[in-house]
């Protein structure tokens, strides 16, 4: 499955409003938790976690603001996304793994 960087946080809060159907997972790999959401479930973490990341750039004084957290499979009809926090920056030659995987059930990646 192709992934795609958000550039912009706007475009990750338009996304979000495009999440339909009620079988998604949320991931937190950190946590090692694993749940089903329904749409507004899954919408509301969505947001959740793009403030999370608002608050990252706030903070983070030295990180650019086009900094890379959100990835997703499509940006007209979303069925995946991957999510990094910050201890994914750095200069590694690979991204680690991301800190959330949200996706409809079924594909799990």
């Amino acid at each position: 499955m192709r992934f795609y960087g958000l550039m912009k946080d706007d475009d990750f809060l338009s996304i979000i409003n495009l999440v339909k159907g009620d079988d998604w997972i949320v991931e937190d790999i950190q946590e090692k938790t694993k749940q089903g959401l329904n749409e507004e479930g899954v919408k509301n973490k969505l947001k959740d976690i793009a403030n999370e990341i608002e608050s990252w750039k706030k903070s983070f004084k030295m990180m650019p603001e086009s900094t890379i957290f959100v990835f997703v499979s499509d940006k007209e009809n979303p069925q995946a996304f991957k999510i990094y926090d910050t201890t994914s920056l750095g200069c590694a030659t690979s991204l680690a793994p991301p800190r959330w995987k949200v996706y409809k059930k079924g594909l799990e990646f």
